[in-house]
């Protein structure tokens, strides 16, 4: 057999291909890119052989990203000091804004579905970036097209995996093929059953149940440059998971009310769904016209129906049921024209963008204990939370010789109809104009600089949803100075490329970011109700980091290092009305985790049509300024290999890991901290993964 090169993205994941090779194969791969300035491939050898089931495992690795979370009703995105609530997440293009319960993530995901993720850490793009503060995360699913084979007409393929720490076993069905010259249709569905998993310590983690997901998609070409697509996609995840998903874990040592072992708060029966539907039509007859639209609609909800155990309800505090979720429509249309003026080349991206966000709750009922009866309280609901936001944008990149300048502009109209002074509601307008330029330099000899500011804007999100009940209402206090969070963000950085001998990369990156944030909106409420339930404009924040990262291809050896460093200075100029209220939500990180570094190095043997590999991440321990607390540095480690045999048993694919090999017990910086003595969200001990899939 020829001599194959697997590139540094090369991936297991079950619905996508991509390989650098003397020969055409195939391989199962998923990209992940990025847009921001300096970046093209990410760093991403972990995320190749994964057997990823969460977004955790696809991410994390990224320099200036930081994810955790055991559970799958806590994933939660970090970038450059800002959680997922400032960036702008979406999947297939629909926009993935609002949030169901503070204690929680709201991102529904099936790993397997994903054919390319585009992260861009930071904000160096008006082009439908509305409500970007911290960057930007796009999810692709796969489609038809790019699973078939040259000159197939029909395929599928069928997929089963294992993961020995929540005794979790996974199997899934894709089917696709072309109906006529026109007519592509692919179908997908996937069961995974799971248990508890296991800490480091041995001690019971995230929830028990099972995801249940479906995708299907029916494009049709027709002219010469005209496309429409149309999806539904269903995700959900069911079993016992805690109430509070960020507070998982099980207690580490005894507290005097907890006892080391035991959780520390209710496990409820629950289910989280996204259900996402898509029309997207594309047209491209010339340079001049390049035209994406994109229709969407998706909800994603949660619902707790059922009670939990009487042992678990007094453990619960103020746990309660309810249905209620943020549905969301939206359309986007971009046109890209390509003007060639000599020296001077034009790409110019311009469009629209809307969407409405409306947060939902159709049920709630609070929960207590008395003796042995857990008591029900219905609580009335009361209106939705709606915002709806408007964006018009348009960004030129000029290339004359070795230098880009991409100067652009967007302007936003965002309004929020919220719950104001009981029983009225409250109405917010707020416009802003956001211009960015960027510069880009390529040196002859390899070297590249880069630059680049953007002004940012964000209007508030609608209220949670588990606070659209009277009881929250009727102490709600508006605030009427309440202004929309706008910053500055800058970028500059170096890069170094090159190639030698007969397949040897090197490549180097360099940044350095700074963003000042004003009118950060935090949302407080108070325990007892005394104080209300309020959002107010808190304060501002300076955010500013290094990200550092290498990659090497040297033959069949592929290496890769990055190193990620973010300080978070927040200066708080309002305080809660009353004492006791606490801080439920806002869009910066917890607290900021210490510097991350990522090693991984793979190599493919030709002989045997295997890839092999060992991965690293270490955090350096971080005190928390506010609360004195040390988070404890961790270093996590990872071998993986791939085997894809040629021949006659070509199609099949076995994909086998043991991650976390030394059973580290460890929790991620990103998340809420406690300290020891008390239940962290700890993440999962060692794991054997395994996988094996069929393609014909």
């Amino acid at each position: 057999m020829g001599k194959r090169y697997l590139s540094v993205c090369a991936s297991v994941f079950l619905l996508s291909t991509s390989l650098i090779a003397d020969e055409k194969v195939n391989l199962d791969t998923i990209e992940v890119s990025s847009s921001s300035i300096g970046y093209n491939n990410v760093d991403a050898y972990k995320i190749s052989t994964r057997n990823a089931e969460m977004a955790r495992d696809i991410l994390r690795d990224i320099p200036g990203v930081y994810i955790g979370g055991t559970n799958s009703f806590n994933q939660k995105i970090y970038m450059r000091g800002v959680n997922d609530r400032g960036l702008n997440i979406t999947i297939d293009g629909a926009r993935q804004r609002g949030n169901v319960f503070h204690h929680g993530a709201d991102l529904v995901l099936d790993t397997d579905l994903l054919k390319k993720i585009d992260v861009s850490t930071g904000v160096n793009s008006v082009v439908a970036n509305s409500g970007a503060l911290g960057g930007s995360v796009a999810f692709k699913t796969v489609d038809a097209s790019d699973l078939l084979e040259d000159g197939q007409v029909f395929g599928g393929k069928v997929k089963t995996g294992f993961n020995s720490n929540d005794d979790r076993i996974s199997s899934s069905l894709a089917l696709y093929g072309k109906i006529s010259d026109t007519l592509e249709l692919l179908g997908y569905v996937k069961y995974s059953d799971y248990n508890y998993g296991e800490d480091g310590h041995g001690n019971d983690i995230a929830g028990k149940g099972h995801d249940v997901s479906y995708l299907f998609k029916a494009g049709y070409s027709f002219g010469d440059s005209h496309k429409i697509t149309l999806s539904t996609e269903h995700n959900e995840y069911k079993g016992l998971y805690p109430f509070r998903p960020e507070f998982g874990g099980t207690a580490f040592v005894d507290t005097g009310k907890i006892k080391a072992g035991e959780r520390n708060q209710a496990l409820l029966p629950q289910k989280m769904q996204r259900d996402t539907h898509r029309l997207n039509y594309t047209y491209n007859p010339n340079e001049f016209v390049d035209l994406d639209l994109n229709l969407y609609y998706t909800d994603h909800s949660i619902v707790r129906s059922k009670l939990p155990s009487l042992e678990m309800a007094k453990k619960a505090g103020k746990a309660s049921l309810m249905d209620g979720g943020v549905k969301t429509y939206g359309s986007t249309l971009i046109n890209t024209t390509k003007l060639d003026q000599g020296d001077l080349k034009h790409t110019l991206r311009y469009g629209l963008e809307v969407y409405k966000s409306i947060s939902y709750l159709d049920s709630s009922v609070g929960l207590s204990v008395k003796g042995d009866k857990i008591v029900q309280k219905p609580n009335k609901t009361v209106g939705d939370d709606k915002a709806t936001s408007y964006s018009v944008f348009l960004e030129d990149s000029m290339k004359i010789g070795a230098l880009t300048m991409t100067p652009g502009v967007r302007f936003d109209y965002y309004k929020l109809d919220t719950m104001g002074e009981w029983p009225n509601r409250a109405s917010y307008d707020f416009s802003e104009v956001s211009p960015a330029f960027a510069l880009d330099y390529q040196f002859q000899n390899g070297i590249g600089l880069f630059g680049s500011y953007s002004k940012v804007f964000r209007g508030p999100d609608p209220i949670e949803s588990i606070r659209l009940s009277e009881n929250t209402a009727k102490t709600y206090k508006k605030s009427d100075a309440l202004k929309p969070e706008t910053g500055d963000a800058y970028e500059v950085g170096a890069r170094y490329s090159t190639e030698f001998g007969a397949g040897h990369t090197l490549n180097f990156l360099a940044k350095y970011f700074y963003t000042d944030y004003d009118n950060l909106i935090n949302e407080y409420a108070s325990p007892s109700g005394v104080g209300g339930t309020t959002r107010v404009n808190a304060g501002s924040a300076k955010v500013d980091g290094v990200e550092l990262a290498a990659r090497g291809q040297f033959g069949n050896l592929g290496l890769g290092a990055s190193y990620t460093h973010s300080k978070t200075k927040y200066e708080q100029t309002a305080t809660p009305a009353q004492a006791g209220q606490a801080i439920y939500g806002g869009i910066l990180g917890y607290s900021d985790s210490g510097d991350k570094y990522t090693f991984n190095a793979d190599y493919y043997i030709d002989a045997a049509d295997v890839l092999i590999g060992y991965n690293m991440i270490f955090f350096n321990s971080k005190t928390d300024k506010k609360s004195g607390y040390k988070k404890p540095a961790y270093a996590v480690h990872d071998v993986y290999a791939t085997w894809m045999p040629s021949g006659s048993l070509k199609g099949l694919e076995l994909n086998a890991g043991v991650y976390n090999i030394f059973d580290k017990a460890y929790y991620s910086h990103s998340q809420r901290s406690f300290g020891a003595t008390s239940a962290n969200d700890w993440e999962p001990g060692r794991s054997i993964r395994a996988s094996i899939s069929y393609k014909f």
